[in-house]
């Protein structure tokens, strides 16, 4: 079982460094990973934590849905991949309590030097194309992927006091900060604000304010809203905003919504009342001829998530996505009150990390790949709160 673990944990690491450059190499070693981690929880009786059956049952119902009313086939690919990889929370609760903290210890430490290389590749193809582009994935990948980078050099710059290069990480934290914002991508903007008032509390709770703290904290919340306000993409929003436009300025959310309320109104016409409890299959939106065409080369059904997640699973699923967020404020509760805990600060640094994804998602859909990481972290968090 030790060799077990410990290939359980270089395919974990491997996983989280690799998803900074392939998505290809990153689901590899995921694939490698779930299955050693499953088998292990089944081997040793430990069936994960407060996110598994709010996982589970929105995997599940969803996979109903969808065999009942998929009408778009290879929409099937994207499925199976979300309930294979989704399962990644699953394989940390295959290691012991000193791999995760060494996982941990480890993620943190890199984390940096991963945002950097990312960062640099995204402002060179900026300079060269005039595009945001990481190493693979669109713009919202970006934010998501610098998260933890922004996170952990906070970490070390608020908890290493005697650190001789604690401003070089604040440095690279403002930067990674700036990066993210590039694209001005709403949901991981506000998904950063979350996030670092989350970090902020965790730091007020453990070491109140000093006047050096308050002022870091105004410079970075002062040039995020610089930085952000002054993007061409803001002043386009603005612009429909002062036009009344709320739909452009919503990505055609409050269009895909209308769409939305059209299938229940059919469905209650027609008593087709078991999609109210299971919903209509994995959201592909090319199956809704009542939205415009322009909207329906979509591959999934994209709204606001309470929206997308009746549309997709019914009032089951979206009973599973609620209790997944309330487990995630939970489980911040219990970070943030367990402000003695020698692992505070990582812990900190993770979930703070993880609401950049859980604020981002509430305006799209409940998947994307890069998901599997920060279920990862959410596990790595309740290990060590276990443990």
């Amino acid at each position: 079982m030790e060799k077990l673990r410990s290939f359980l944990f270089y395919t974990l690491l491997s996983a989280f460094v690799s998803s900074f450059f392939s998505i290809t190499f990153f689901e590899l070693f995921l694939a490698l990973a779930i299955p050693i981690g499953v088998f292990l929880i089944f081997k040793e009786k430990t069936y994960g934590g407060i996110f598994s059956i709010p996982l589970l049952g929105h995997l599940s119902v969803i996979t109903l849905s969808s065999i009942l009313f998929l009408k778009v086939k290879r929409q099937w690919n994207r499925l199976l991949e979300q309930d294979f990889f989704s399962l990644s929370y699953f394989a940390v609760f295959g290691l012991d309590k000193k791999r995760v903290t060494k996982l941990v210890e480890y993620t943190l430490t890199i984390s940096p030097l991963l945002g950097l290389l990312v960062s640099l590749k995204v402002l060179y193809t900026y300079f060269s194309t005039g595009d945001f582009k990481a190493f693979w994935g669109g713009n919202f990948v970006i934010g998501n992927l610098l998260a933890l980078p922004f996170f952990g050099s906070l970490y070390f710059f608020s908890f290493k006091k005697n650190f001789k290069f604690r401003y070089l990480y604040l440095f690279l934290g403002m930067f990674f900060l700036f990066v993210a914002s590039l694209p001005t991508e709403r949901s991981v903007i506000l998904g950063f604000i979350v996030g670092i008032l989350v970090f902020l509390i965790g730091i007020y709770k453990l070491l109140g304010f000093s006047k050096k703290v308050l002022i870091v904290a105004g410079l970075t919340f002062l040039g995020f809203t610089v930085s952000v306000y002054n993007s061409p993409k803001v002043k386009i929003w603005i612009e429909h905003l002062s036009r009344g436009d709320v739909n452009s300025f919503s990505s055609n959310r409050i269009l895909i919504a209308k769409g939305a309320f059209e299938l229940i109104q059919k469905a209650w016409k027609e008593g087709d009342y078991a999609k109210f409890l299971i919903g209509w299959g994995y959201g592909p939106q090319k199956q809704y001829k009542n939205l415009p065409p322009y909207l329906q080369f979509i591959n999934e059904y994209e709204c606001f998530l309470p929206i997308t997640a009746f549309i997709n699973g019914g009032i089951l699923n979206l009973i599973f996505v609620i209790w997944f967020y309330l487990a995630g404020i939970y489980l911040t509760y219990r970070v943030l009150k367990n402000r003695v805990s020698h692992f505070f600060g990582m812990k900190l640094a993770l979930i703070s990390s993880v609401w950049v994804n859980l604020v981002y998602h509430l305006f799209t859909l409940f998947w994307v790949p890069i998901n599997a990481i920060f279920y990862i972290l959410l596990a790595l968090i309740e290990k060590m709160e276990k443990d």
